[in-house]
């Protein structure tokens, strides 16, 4: 049987799901050759709180991203996100 193309995580409240969920996601759409590829990712979650949260984790990320001086910060997601997808912050 082929590997799964989904991915599901399961943990209890405060152990990070939200930040791993933004993390992959984002590694999705930005390494993907796709034309808009967030059209290409679902994403399901339980409450609408939860996709509060995630669209704002999201957009913020993109934005800090996009900043100027990412590379003069501490930023823990954008240094992730650039090791995991084994790419240069330059």
């Amino acid at each position: 049987m082929a590997g799964s193309i989904f991915n599901i995580y399961n943990a209890s409240a405060g152990s990070g799901k939200t930040f791993t969920l933004v993390k992959e996601y984002l590694k999705i759409i930005l390494s993907s050759k796709e034309f808009l590829p967030h059209r290409h990712v679902l994403a399901i979650t339980f409450t609408n709180k939860a996709v509060d949260e995630m669209k704002t984790r999201i957009i913020d990320a993109l934005t800090d991203f996009a900043s100027s001086d990412i590379l003069d910060q501490k930023n823990n997601l954008f240094c992730q996100v650039v090791d995991e997808l084994k790419s240069s912050p330059y």
